[in-house]
């Protein structure tokens, strides 16, 4: 009779919990568009990643896509192509507000491996961004990269390193040890 109980009892904890157990994600949602919009290209490889962004103190933002059971595609939105670079990975283009701190957070989870990367900067009116976490599974290292997407005098577009950006690891040089989930 206890065992029935003890069943029944877990059932109705089960059954009147309804969404809490499934996952209860926020996502980014872009900013209207204006033409001196600044533009960010998110390009990694990570679980989850997410934009937040600051404003007047308050806090916005969330996931940009997630491999949980909800899922926001990746999408291009039409920023230049970076001469060399290969986009047939997944990223997401995306306008930002201006002047305002702005944290991207890569998150790379894959087989026992995982490390987490916070990067801050403000963005300016007008420029473009890429952001990418290579991960270094034989190293056990992941590196988050932050860069401006600028037009070389051919016309070509190119990567420049960020020069005014905080990156959340323990050296403040963008790369962190991976940790072990085993």
């Amino acid at each position: 009779m206890k065992k029935l109980l003890r069943n029944n009892l877990a059932m109705m904890t089960l059954l009147t919990s309804g969404c809490s157990i499934m996952p209860n994600n926020s996502f980014f949602i872009p900013p209207n568009e204006t033409n001196d919009s600044p533009w960010v290209r998110i390009v990694d490889n990570t679980e989850q990643t997410s934009i937040y962004q600051t404003l007047n103190g308050k806090r916005s933002g969330g996931l940009i896509r997630s491999s949980e059971w909800v899922l926001q595609n990746t999408r291009d939105r039409g920023m230049p192509k970076v001469s060399g670079e290969k986009y047939n990975i997944d990223y997401y283009e995306t306008p930002l507000v201006p002047g305002v701190e702005t944290a991207i957070i890569n998150v790379y989870v894959e087989s026992k491996y995982s490390c987490l990367i916070t990067t801050r900067f403000i963005p300016e009116k007008g420029k473009k961004y890429q952001f990418e976490l290579k991960a270094d599974t034989l190293h056990s290292l992941c590196r988050a990269h932050a860069s401006e997407i600028v037009q070389d005098n051919n016309g070509q577009w190119q990567l420049k390193p960020l020069k005014d950006v905080r990156f959340g690891t323990e050296n403040g040089s963008g790369t962190r040890d991976m940790h072990s989930n085993i």
